[in-house]
C-alpha cells in the first residue's frame, strides 16, 4: 500500500484558456505599470508645483507635509518597479498587488491636498489645483492597464473631496463643477473598463494565435518528420531491393550475349524477357532514388548555356523506337533559330524525358510532339503535348503527387510507380523552370516549361569526336574487382570476360593489395561501398596509395543523401545497383578514355597558351 508520501504526484493539469489569457493580462499589466514607475519622477514636478500654489494661496505648512508624504510614496514605487523588473516572470506577476497597492497609497496621501485647497476663502485655489489633479488622474487611468481596482485606489478619493467641495461651496459655479468633476470619474472609470475588455480581448486574440502557431509547428514537425521518415525509407527499401538485383542483372547481360552467340530461339526470348523485367526493376528503383536525392537537396543544377533544340533533339531520338512500338508519332517541332537557355541540361532531358516517356505510357493513339520556341517574354517555352485521354481539372494538381496515377487502378508496374510527375516537379523547381499543365478529357494534355533565356555564346567551338573505347578487339580493359558478395563478384567476373577484358576479382582491400603486389596493374577498379570490414572508399585510398591516379568507379546499393556528396567525391563515377551489365561497361570505358585523353588535353592547352 502507498503511503502519501511514497505515492507517486500527479501531473499538475493543463491550465484553462481563460487562466492563460489572465496571465498573459497579468504580465501586460506589470509590464505597463512598472514603465509608469519609471516616469514619476516627472510626475512629482506637478506636485511640486501644485505645492507652491497652495503656498501661495496662503497655506503656509501643510503644502510642504503634504509635498513630503507624496515624495515618500513617489520613491517607495519607483524604487518598487526597479525591483520587480529585475525579477522572472512568476515573480512579477506575483508582485502585481503590490504594484496595484502602490497606486492606492499614492491616492491617498494626494488627495489630502484637496480639502486644504477649499480652506482658501476664493475659488481660484480649488480650481487650479483641482485642474492639476484630475489632469494627473487622466494620465494615472492610462497606466493602470485596465485595472479598475487601481484606478478607482489612485483616483477615487481626490474626486471625491473635489466634488464635495464644490457642492459645499454651492451657487451655480460650485454647483456645475461638482457634477463636471462626478462626470469626468465616471467618464474616466469608463474609459479604465473599456481598455481591461480590449487588453482582454487582446490577450485571448495573442493566446489564440500562440495555439494556433503551436498548432502549426506541431504539424510541420509531425510533416517534416514524415518526409525524413519517408526519404530513409526509400533509401533503406532502395538499397536492399539493390542488392539481389545487381547480381541478376549482371548475369541477365552475360545471358544476353550468349543468347546472342547461339541459335536457339526459346533462349533469346527468355533472355529478352529477363532483360525487359529488370530494365522495369530498375526504372522503378531509380525513381525512388531520384525522389530521395530531390527531397534531400543532394542534387545540384550546373547552369550553363544551351542550345534546347539540341537537347529536344537527342530525347526525341531516345523515345522514338518507344513511341513507334505504341503505334504512336513523335513528332519534334522547332524554329530556324536556335534556342539559348541557361540550365542543367542533364537535369532538363531528364525532365523532358519523363514527360515524353509519360506521354507515351498514357496516350493510346495519335502522336506525342514536342514543340520547342520563344515565349512573348523571351522565355524558352519547351512544350510536350499528347493526344491521350487527357486530365480532368480535380486530378491536375494529384498527378504531381507520388505514386497517384490516373487508369492504373490494378497498378500495373509496367506503367511505372506514379513517381515520373513528382520528379519532373521537383526537377522544374530545382532548376527553377515555370512547369505548367493544360488539359481537357478528351482533346489530350500540354506540358509546358519555361526556361530563362541565354545570349548565345560568342563562339561556338566544335567538339572533337569522342575516342573509340577500348573494346574487346583489341584494347581490353584491366579491371580490378573488389566484391564481398561471391554471386555479384561472380557474376561481373563473368561477364567483363565474356567481352574479352582482363579481370581480378577480389573480395577485400587485402586482397587487392596483393593483386597489385603480385603485378596486376589494372586500367580501372570497380569496388562495392559497403563491404564487411571497411568501406569500398578505404579501398580505393589504399589501392591509390601503391598506384596513384587509377581511376575508380563505386557500384552500390546505398542511396542514403548523406553519402551522394562523399562518393561521388571520391571516385570517377558512382553507379547504383542494380546496374546493367552494358551500362557498367560503358562507364569502365568512359572513365578509362577520360584519363587518356586528360594528358593529351593539357599538352594542347599549353601549346595554345600565349
Amino acid at each position: 500500500m502507498l503511503t502519501e508520501a511514497t505515492s507517486p504526484r500527479a501531473a499538475p493539469p493543463e491550465p484553462s484558456r481563460e487562466e492563460r489569457v489572465e496571465r498573459r493580462i497579468a504580465e501586460r499589466r506589470v509590464a505597463l505599470m512598472t514603465l509608469y514607475s519609471r516616469r514619476l519622477p516627472a510626475v512629482y514636478l506637478g506636485y511640486i508645483i501644485i505645492a507652491i500654489v497652495a503656498w501661495r494661496q496662503g497655506l503656509h505648512t501643510w503644502p510642504w507635509v503634504w509635498l513630503a508624504a507624496t515624495g515618500a510614496v513617489m520613491v517607495y514605487r519607483v524604487r518598487l518597479g526597479r525591483t520587480i523588473e529585475k525579477k522572472c516572470v512568476e515573480e512579477r506577476i506575483a508582485a502585481l498587488p503590490k504594484l496595484v497597492f502602490g497606486f492606492t497609497l499614492n491616492g491617498l496621501t494626494t488627495a489630502p491636498i484637496v480639502p486644504l485647497a477649499f480652506t482658501a476663502p476664493d475659488n481660484v485655489t480649488p480650481l487650479l489645483i483641482g485642474i492639476m489633479l484630475t489632469a494627473g488622474c487622466a494620465v494615472g487611468a492610462a497606466s493602470v492597464a485596465g485595472s479598475q481596482r487601481a484606478f478607482m485606489g489612485f483616483c477615487s478619493l481626490t474626486f471625491l473631496f473635489q466634488a464635495v467641495g464644490w457642492f459645499w461651496r454651492g451657487e451655480t459655479l460650485g454647483i456645475a463643477l461638482g457634477i463636471g468633476i462626478v462626470t469626468m470619474y465616471l467618464v474616466l472609470l469608463a474609459s479604465v473598463r473599456d481598455h481591461g475588455r480590449n487588453l482582454k480581448e487582446l490577450m485571448g486574440l495573442l493566446e489564440d494565435n500562440a495555439q494556433l502557431s503551436e498548432s502549426v509547428e506541431l504539424e510541420r514537425d509531425r510533416a517534416e518528420a514524415a518526409s525524413e521518415a519517408k526519404t530513409r525509407f526509400f533509401a533503406a527499401a532502395s538499397h536492399d531491393l539493390r542488392q539481389p538485383l545487381h547480381a541478376l542483372s549482371i548475369n541477365a547481360t552475360t545471358l544476353d550475349i550468349l543468347a546472342q552467340r547461339g541459335s536457339d530461339a526459346l533462349l533469346k526470348e527468355v533472355s529478352r524477357g529477363i532483360g525487359s523485367a529488370l530494365r522495369q526493376s530498375s526504372g522503378l528503383l531509380d525513381g525512388l532514388l531520384d525522389i530521395s536525392r530531390l527531397d534531400a537537396h543532394s542534387i545540384k543544377a550546373n547552369f550553363a548555356p544551351h542550345d534546347i533544340g539540341l537537347l529536344l533533339g537527342a530525347v526525341c531520338d531516345e523515345y522514338a523506337a518507344l513511341a513507334a512500338q505504341q503505334g504512336l508519332s513523335l513528332e519534334l517541332q522547332l524554329p530556324p533559330e536556335p534556342l539559348w537557355a541557361r540550365t542543367d541540361s542533364d537535369q532538363l532531358m531528364r525532365i523532358i524525358g519523363n514527360l515524353v516517356n509519360n506521354a507515351i505510357k498514357f496516350t493510346q493513339r495519335g502522336r506525342i510532339t514536342l514543340v520547342g520556341r520563344h515565349g512573348p517574354d523571351g522565355h524558352v517555352l519547351v512544350q510536350v503535348v499528347d493526344t491521350g485521354a487527357g486530365i480532368a481539372a480535380d486530378q491536375r494538381e494529384r498527378v504531381f503527387e507520388e505514386f497517384y496515377q490516373i487508369g492504373n487502378p490494378s497498378r500495373d508496374r509496367s506503367q511505372g510507380l506514379g513517381l515520373g510527375l513528382a520528379i519532373v516537379r521537383r526537377t522544374a523547381a530545382l532548376l527553377r523552370i515555370a512547369l505548367r499543365l493544360d488539359s481537357e478529357p478528351g482533346r489530350g494534355t500540354t506540358f509546358e516549361l519555361q526556361i530563362e533565356p541565354a545570349p548565345a555564346p560568342a563562339h561556338d567551338v566544335a567538339s572533337g569526336a569522342t575516342p573509340p573505347a577500348r573494346a574487346a578487339d583489341g584494347h581490353r580493359l584491366a579491371v580490378l574487382l573488389v566484391d564481398d558478395e561471391a554471386e555479384v563478384l561472380s557474376a561481373l567476373c563473368t561477364y567483363l570476360d565474356q567481352l574479352g577484358w582482363s579481370v581480378k576479382g577480389v573480395t577485400n582491400g587485402a586482397q587487392a593489395e596483393r593483386a597489385l603486389l603480385a603485378g596486376f596493374v589494372p586500367d580501372v577498379m570497380v569496388v562495392d561501398y559497403r563491404l564487411r570490414d571497411e568501406t569500398g572508399l578505404d579501398v580505393i585510398d589504399r589501392l591509390r596509395e601503391r598506384l596513384p591516379g587509377v581511376p575508380a568507379v563505386i557500384v552500390t546499393g546505398e542511396t542514403a543523401p548523406s553519402r551522394f556528396g562523399e562518393l561521388s567525391g571520391a571516385a570517377e563515377r558512382v553507379l547504383h545497383k542494380p546496374v546493367a551489365g552494358e551500362l557498367l561497361a560503358r562507364t569502365l570505358q568512359e572513365v578509362v578514355i577520360e584519363l587518356d585523353t586528360q594528358p593529351a588535353a593539357l599538352a594542347a592547352a599549353a601549346a595554345t597558351a600565349p
